[in-house]
């Protein structure tokens, strides 16, 4: 087999779904995806190694900015057969599309390596957790801390709402909010200044769905789930005070993977966390799912004469515009 490394700005639906098809575990490459983040307005690049007429692995990269903003962003790497190939490849089409910064993602990937590039900017270390959901009982490696939450809020009456709507978006960014802003009183390293774009334009698409636990019409914790053939990830999340306290995130996820079991979904990830969040990551990995350490990184893919350039440029512009 002699892999080629492609690329195609724009793809047309057909190849979408072929790619989509050869990832049916990944929420990140569907089409459903793509026009999400279309909607927001990126510009799609379908980017893989193929074997002749067939793609043997591929992925989306999107394209935002201009000029000296002008940069690609890979949410989800697949499966690499052919590194060389593959880096290689991809270097020349961000020097071909005049990119000055590339941003490697691994959302959803499985433990793929993210080689040292020209020009790296950072590097981070992180981990997923993923739920087998073919097994029989699906939280038998559940902690004993989660199923006493879990007991807890089913005795509680907590119970499960699914939905797309736009008001439920403005309350899971709320409760998002309240989740982030407990967490940096901890000392965590997080994000508490966010608006909901991404999530509303995911939900239009029928990329996502939002799943909501409710003690009669208080949503005490949300969760927006992004689905693909096979697969399922848990992308955001929030809780109330009062949530926290009965176990309704724990009893959330729960009820999620029991309900995409029976929808025939393989895997549900339950998303991610870096080094500077221990105590999100003692809480994904107490649902018995398997650990996948991946890396994230970005790279400014030009000579070192062209970024001295480029960061002269920058600091003029940003003085005119003044």
């Amino acid at each position: 087999m002699s892999l080629q490394f492609r690329s195609m700005l724009a793809p047309p639906v057909s190849l979408i779904e072929r790619i989509a098809a050869g990832n049916p575990t990944n929420p990140f490459c569907t089409p459903e995806y793509v026009s999400a983040t279309e909607s927001l307005g990126a510009q799609t690049c379908m980017i893989g190694l193929w074997d002749g007429d067939e793609p043997v692995t591929g992925c989306f990269g999107f394209l935002t900015g201009s000029f000296l903003r002008r940069s690609l962003s890979i949410p989800s790497l697949p499966g690499i057969p052919e590194q060389q190939i593959f880096w290689e490849g991809l270097l020349q089409l961000c020097r071909e599309l005049k990119i000055w910064r590339l941003e490697i993602d691994t959302y959803g990937s499985p433990a793929v390596e993210v080689p040292q590039l020209q020009g790296e900017l950072t590097r981070r270390t992180r981990w997923e957790y993923v739920l087998d959901l073919t097994c029989e009982n699906i939280l038998d490696g559940v902690s004993s801390h989660h199923r006493r939450n879990i007991t807890r809020a089913m005795q509680s009456g907590l119970v499960v709402r699914r939905t797309r709507s736009a008001s439920a978006c403005a309350q899971h960014l709320e409760l998002m909010r309240s989740s982030m802003q407990r967490r940096a009183d901890r000392g965590e390293a997080v994000d508490t200044e966010r608006d909901n774009e991404r999530e509303l334009a995911l939900l239009a698409s029928g990329s996502g769905e939002m799943f909501l636990a409710v003690r009669g019409e208080q949503v005490l914790s949300s969760g927006l789930v992004l689905r693909s053939r096979q697969g399922a990830y848990y992308q955001s999340a929030g809780n109330s005070p009062d949530g926290m306290k009965l176990g309704s995130s724990a009893f959330l996820i729960s009820q999620i993977a029991g309900t995409l079991q029976q929808e025939g979904i393989c895997a549900f990830n339950v998303g991610g966390t870096g080094a500077d969040n221990p105590g999100l990551r003692r809480f994904k990995a107490g649902f018995g799912a398997r650990e996948i350490e991946l890396q994230a990184a970005s790279f400014c893919p030009k000579s070192v004469v062209e970024r001295k350039v480029h960061g002269v440029l920058r600091v003029g512009w940003t003085w005119i515009k003044r």
